[in-house]
């Protein structure tokens, strides 16, 4: 509670302190919620309060832009007199300049994160939105389920929250459906992340040139194919993605990561696996296209093979080897939170809730214009297409649907499946949980100790999980400056933390 509270009041100071130097006199604590007491959108003459959006981008900021921008605010200036500017920013530099922002006084009021939701809140960059949520926001709660929501309390306190999209994951390969269809591959055969050595050998004997998969571009394999609950940094984890009990223990020293790596070494030895894997700066759909590897081990979802279809260009197919689990950082790897500089929170949290309860803003974000960016489908109200003479490389306007709040209100692209998000949504409520579903580790105490033991991370588990280097030499060597960087500190730490979470969630 003690934490909480101050936390909290970190918030509220930075919050005062960047509205004093852009000279805007502090409220009495209360946001306002934008309404009168007859529930209108906004009091006569009030201007509409402009909420500045920023989220992150992997290309260069769309050339139509503004021309969505000002659709999007012909509709919110008369649902809830307000306007929105869309800030986009390369996920490269994303987190640094909004630090520089923050720091800065410019104006900011609601962020989207990708894999630093907890960075963000420890730094008190996040306003804790609880509270607010049932007046501005109670739409965002109906559609994510309680269970999801809450994953992303700290301290018993929300901050922010996941988009919705596939909130789960399973594990599997994905590969190439034109070499399964050459070699009449069963894929139905392969149930174990062992089973896909079955694969590889077809894959050795009759396509020369080829390997069998490339891990490139997340890290390493073990970075993208889960077996456990990283309980948000791999230094200290639950084993079997956290659904036997809640033993905090070292997985770099466990049986099962040594058994993996060693299955690893032998498929590297015989010539399955890309043998520069752990020095190769290409992505994986890089190199499937162009025909070095048949395909790569990933993390998956529902409608996963045509997503990558369209990144390699050429059909995929993918066999499942662990079943659906959402952890808490599968559900808070995209999460969306309005600033600790906002001045407006209330209402910045009214136009979040637009993202997860109106098609068509969500639509207009994700999408763009109709007849300009894509038109619909003949005869299918939720699938389209790009219009005549307009493609992926030419198109004004892109973003991307599970980013900006709610997917499974957006339309589905030609070429996927017209139910996806249909499917997508069962396949949310009926994953496993992990016990630590909604623990979120607090490293503050401890950031010397995490910095060091992610710096030797850094250093070994690339090679050691792309199969490269001796396992009897190099994995002793790993697990000796781990424990000298202090990784015990951190499991005990986590452990601890994590006991006293479940004592207060009622999980045994």
């Amino acid at each position: 509670m003690n934490r909480m509270l101050g936390r909290v009041c970190a918030l509220v100071t930075l919050s005062l302190a960047l509205s004093a130097c852009e000279g805007v006199p502090p409220d009495d604590g209360v946001p306002s919620t934008g309404k009168d007491e007859t529930g209108s959108p906004a009091v006569a003459g009030e201007e509409p309060y402009e909420i500045v959006y920023a989220y992150p981008v992997f290309e260069s900021e769309p050339a139509d832009l503004r021309l969505v921008q000002d659709e999007i605010n012909n509709l919110i200036r008369a649902k809830m007199n307000a306007t929105v500017k869309l800030l986009p920013i390369n996920n490269s530099a994303f987190t640094n300049q909004i630090n520089l922002m923050m720091s800065g006084g410019e104006k900011l009021d609601m962020i989207t994160m990708l894999n630093n939701y907890s960075y963000h809140v420890s730094r008190g960059a996040l306003y804790p939105i609880g509270e607010l949520m049932e007046e501005n926001a109670q739409g965002i709660v109906d559609a994510l389920g309680e269970e999801y929501y809450r994953a992303t309390q700290i301290d018993g306190v929300s901050y922010g929250v996941p988009s919705i999209r596939d909130l789960a994951q399973d594990n599997g390969f994905v590969l190439r459906k034109d070499v399964v269809d050459r070699h009449g591959i069963d894929l139905s055969r392969i149930r174990t992340f062992d089973d896909i050595e079955t694969i590889f050998q077809i894959i050795k004997e009759k396509e020369p040139g080829m390997v069998g998969a490339t891990n490139l571009g997340n890290g390493s394999i073990l970075s993208t194919y889960r077996v456990n609950d990283p309980l948000g940094n791999d230094l200290g984890v639950l084993l079997n993605h956290g659904l036997d009990d809640l033993k905090v223990v070292n997985w770099f020293a466990s049986e099962q990561y040594e058994r993996i790596l060693r299955k690893l070494r032998e498929w590297h030895l015989a010539g399955y696996l890309l043998q520069d894997a752990a020095t190769n700066p290409e992505m994986n759909q890089v190199v499937v296209r162009s025909g070095k590897a048949a395909g790569w081990l990933s993390a998956m979802k529902p409608g996963f093979e045509a997503q990558e279809s369209r990144g390699v260009g050429t059909e995929m197919a993918a066999v499942r080897t662990t079943q659906a689990v959402a952890k808490t950082d599968t559900v808070t790897n995209v999460t969306m939170g309005v600033t600790a500089t906002s001045r407006n929170p209330a209402k910045t949290l009214q136009f979040m809730n637009l993202l997860y309860t109106d098609p068509e803003i969500v639509n207009l974000i994700d999408w763009g214009l109709e007849g300009k960016h894509y038109v619909k489908v003949e005869g299918q109200d939720n699938v389209i297409t790009f219009p005549d003479g307009v493609t992926s490389e030419n198109v004004g306007y892109k973003n991307y649907s599970w980013m900006h709040g709610n997917q499974f209100l957006s339309y589905v692209f030609e070429g996927d499946d017209p139910d996806a998000y249909k499917k997508m949504d069962a396949f949310n409520k009926s994953a496993a949980k992990s016990k630590a579903l909604g623990f979120t580790f607090n490293g503050d105490a401890l950031k010397n100790e995490v910095a060091a033991c992610t710096a030797v991370v850094e250093q070994y588990r690339r090679v050691l999980e792309s199969g490269e280097v001796d396992i009897d030499k190099m994995l002793p060597e790993f697990l000796r400056k781990l424990e000298e960087a202090g990784i015990d500190k951190i499991i005990a730490e986590k452990q601890k933390q994590l006991d006293a979470w479940a004592a207060s969630n009622g999980v045994k």
